[in-house]
């Protein structure tokens, strides 16, 4: 493999954080400061909207879901309405995705192959529908999918539903689908997934699909650091 990839793995990580280690990342990628990268984290519970937002995604207001407990985060990504919390495992590439390919859904694709192969793993044979975006088990979705192309670059990613509680996704309109069924890893096994082996599992595919060869860091603390300095 002549492509090299970092990836940072972290386990929480505040959605409003982990969208400012995106934007350095970018920066860095985009002005030739480091290689393409892949951040794999989980959040606190969040719902994040993006740029097609309609009204009709919330069934109340931000007050309300942060009483309870939920972060609300409009973002610049594609799709529209989910739903983040712990035991769901995020990806973030930040790629050059001409490097990979020149047609945009063939990256979702990508992305989408990613998290079928996981979960095939596991005994689930997962799928894509042909007139929407991310994979699903059976009638209920389970990987999702909104990204940001900015100058050919990438941010925002996938999340795939492992051991998370789907029920935050019933107070939203989840991907803009009505009496959308959510599901999980979990769920379809009855029984908690070692989330260090879906991590592990997901580098892997990501590493296959991707063709690249992926360089581990350990601290991305080190990236806002860089940030604007070019000693990278």
């Amino acid at each position: 493999m002549n492509r090299k990839s970092l990836i940072f793995q972290a386990d929480m990580v505040e959605y409003g954080e982990a969208w400012e280690l995106q934007k350095t990342l970018l920066e860095l990628r985009s002005t030739g400061k480091i290689e393409d990268c892949l951040i794999l984290l989980q959040h606190p519970p969040t719902f994040t909207y993006g740029r097609r937002y309609k009204e009709s995604n919330l069934i109340s207001n931000k007050n309300f879901y942060e009483d309870m407990g939920i972060s609300v985060y409009k973002t610049d990504r594609g799709g529209l309405a989910t739903y983040h919390g712990p035991g769901q495992i995020v990806g973030y590439p930040i790629i050059n995705m001409r490097s990979y390919t020149n047609d945009f859904y063939e990256y979702l694709r990508m992305l989408e192959e990613v998290m079928i192969k996981v979960l095939l793993d596991y005994g689930i044979s997962a799928k894509r529908k042909k007139e929407y975006t991310g994979v699903w088990a059976g009638n209920a979705k389970i990987g999702f999918i909104g990204v940001r192309i900015a100058l050919g670059y990438t941010m925002h990613g996938f999340s795939l539903n492992i051991n998370n509680d789907v029920s935050p996704f019933e107070y939203i309109t989840p991907c803009g689908i009505d009496r959308l069924k959510v599901s999980s890893l979990q769920k379809l096994l009855n029984t908690p997934v070692n989330l260090q082996e879906i991590y592990q599992k997901i580098t892997t595919y990501y590493s296959t699909i991707f063709q690249t060869e992926m360089l581990s860091i350990e601290n991305a603390s080190i990236f806002m650091e860089w940030k604007g300095t070019g000693k990278v």
